[in-house]
């Protein structure tokens, strides 16, 4: 669950990044999406998305969609358990190809 509590200093930043071989087609054809907790947040392909969530446990997805579609796909997920005062970083990075999926990678913990 995402918070909107001003108060709460927790934090998600998904970077969901495409391939230099690639990248054109997933940018001019595809849309960028992470996921916490069931709830869909749209990003911009190779954009930092900052998310403030309470502290806890949440999963997180990052995927693409085709536009005028609904499959989720190359998607990845993570499991964090937060703590307040955590600002965790990913990169979801995809492949070379049209079929690679993507892959988590964890940047950094403040």
């Amino acid at each position: 669950m995402t918070s909107t509590d001003a108060d709460s200093d927790a934090a998600i930043t998904v970077t969901v990044a495409p391939h230099w071989v690639n990248g054109w087609l997933l940018r001019a054809g595809a849309t960028a999406v992470v996921q916490v907790d069931g709830e869909d947040h749209v990003a911009r392909w190779g954009k930092p998305l900052r998310l403030t969530v309470l502290p806890g446990h949440h999963e997180i997805r990052a995927f693409f969609r085709y536009r005028g579609t609904k499959a989720a796909l190359g998607a990845v997920q993570r499991d964090v358990n937060i703590a307040a005062g955590d600002a965790w970083r990913f990169v979801a990075k995809h492949g070379p190809t049209n079929g690679s999926g993507l892959r988590f990678t964890r940047v950094a913990r403040a």
